[in-house]
């Protein structure tokens, strides 16, 4: 079972899932092989590597297809797919090899899987293609803005970079300057009244993530917003000033882009947005910018189990932003608060939690627009997610650090979306359950779910809507009520109806 499978998961359960169907679609013509059907043993044998029965391939593969705005699936689909069929859409056939490869870390293709070999090649693309080493800025923006363009369907199909592939990515992209450009070659000028335009809908669409998080139509619109930026940059004529401006947003929505693609659950097209991030803030000279980008790629390391990675970008963050304003520094040291949790080092997590706050008392008028949402609640919903965290790790300690940590989720799970923050308030949440299982406290948990069930049609999040269905799930196996049932469907008909 895979690392996304097992995030909610104590050590030692046995994990039994009551599936909800988000869109029940039995997929006319998925199997479309027609005559004597032989078994699928090359797709046996994927799924063998990943750990997964059919059942849950399809709760890995549906969040996918979602995200990229294509119909769930019936979560029975896999097994016709075993028994010979083989789905119809191209766009199901690729995403099912790259969660495949994802999962196993095989290169898998769809002519292996299925002997279609016309598409055989299609896995090949991988996160961190044409952003390795030197690259001129020129080269940059063009691969930004091809990428931007492509067919959401072909960016989740890529594959995603190992651990060490990203981190190599990353390293070039902090250290390895861009060559002069010829930026702003054109003859149509960039005026700042249009550029204050523009860094206006960067801000409304990081208030749009606030509130929806990464849904398909969310994550269409940043990437509009990119291309017409990064079209600016490579088309028109504009001043030093003006220029800097241009680069430093076009990096905020790579920014955003890679953000909502993570909330997506889309690993590859996350990291290599934020990639082209980093690259551009370095283009910029916005080290507060690139600092803030390895910072998310700390804490979705941590997100996903990957406490070393999460450890290794943190602690980049936090070198980045040694002479930066102390609300940028405390940020970076949020993040890494969060890995050393993920790691499972509490000692050190209330240590650097305690620097973040101090340093979060300090705020300019200055700071990043970007941080605006970095504050004290915040600090304390990233502490009470990683104090979760560690009780699971450090089963001694557990009560005390699940009693800790719902004093800190419960307001802002209570008041969260009255504040502007509908996404991270079901975020909240859905830890705030997980603190209460933990705690076998069977009538609050029951009582959670109901309450997020009510938030669920405000959010588009895809990995909030995943996270919730897996503990959703745990809860079904683990606790037996006629309440309990009710809370079930609830989260079931809040999950299905959108």
């Amino acid at each position: 079972m895979s690392a996304k499978i097992r995030e909610f998961a104590p050590a030692g359960t046995v994990m039994t899932y009551r599936p909800y169907v988000r869109t029940v679609r039995n997929a006319p013509g998925e199997h479309s092989n027609s005559g004597k059907r032989e078994p699928n043993r090359a797709l046996e044998e994927a799924l063998r590597q990943a750990g997964w029965s059919p059942r849950e391939l399809m709760r890995v593969l549906n969040p996918r297809l979602t995200a990229v705005g294509e119909p769930a699936l019936h979560l029975t689909a896999a097994h016709g797919w075993l028994a010979g069929g083989r789905p119809r859409s191209q766009t199901v056939r690729r995403l099912t090899v790259t969660a495949l490869s994802e999962a196993t870390g095989i290169p898998y293709t769809v002519a292996g899987l299925w002997g279609d070999q016309r598409n055989g090649k299609e896995a090949e693309r991988g996160a961190t293609d044409d952003l390795l080493g030197r690259r001129s800025l020129d080269d940059v923006l063009a691969s930004a803005a091809a990428w931007t363009a492509a067919d959401p369907r072909d960016q989740a199909s890529t594959k995603s970079a190992s651990e060490e592939q990203l981190f190599g990515a990353v390293w070039d992209a902090t250290h390895q300057a861009a060559s002069q450009s010829r930026l702003c070659p054109g003859t149509d000028q960039v005026l700042p009244p249009m550029m204050d335009v523009l860094e206006g809908h960067l801000r409304g669409l990081r208030r749009l993530d606030d509130t929806a998080g990464g849904g398909a139509l969310p994550q269409r619109y940043v990437r509009t917003e990119l291309l017409g930026v990064l079209d600016l940059l490579r088309n028109s004529r504009c001043s030093p000033e003006i220029r800097l401006r241009l680069l430093t947003t076009a990096s905020g929505l790579s920014q955003l882009a890679g953000w909502m693609a993570f909330d997506a659950d889309l690993a590859a097209p996350a990291q290599r947005y934020q990639l082209f991030a980093i690259r551009l803030a370095r283009a910029a000279s916005d080290s507060n910018g690139a600092a803030n980008v390895l910072g998310m790629l700390a804490y979705q390391h941590a997100a996903t189990g990957k406490p070393s990675s999460a450890l290794r970008f943190a602690e980049a963050a936090v070198e980045h932003t040694a002479g930066s304003a102390p609300t940028v520094r405390a940020r970076a040291l949020g993040r890494l608060a969060t890995a050393h949790a993920a790691a499972g080092d509490i000692d050190v997590f209330r240590k650097v939690t305690d620097q973040c706050r101090v340093l979060l008392d300090h705020r300019r008028d200055d700071d990043p627009p970007s941080l605006y949402y970095f504050t004290a609640e915040q600090v304390a919903a990233e502490s009470g997610h990683a104090l979760v965290e560690l009780a699971a790790a450090n089963p001694a300690q557990a009560r005390r650090l699940l009693a800790e940590a719902t004093d800190l989720l419960t307001p802002l799970t209570d008041h969260g979306a009255n504040s502007g923050y509908p996404r991270s308030a079901l975020l909240h949440g859905i830890h705030l359950a997980r603190a209460h299982l933990l705690r076998r406290d069977s009538e609050t948990t029951v009582g959670t779910l109901l309450h997020l069930a009510g938030r669920v049609p405000d959010v588009q999040s895809i990995r909030c809507r995943n996270l919730l269905s897996r503990i959703r799930r745990q809860v079904g196996s683990r606790v037996q009520s006629g309440v309990c049932a009710d809370a079930l469907v609830a989260v079931d008909r809040a999950l299905s109806a959108t």
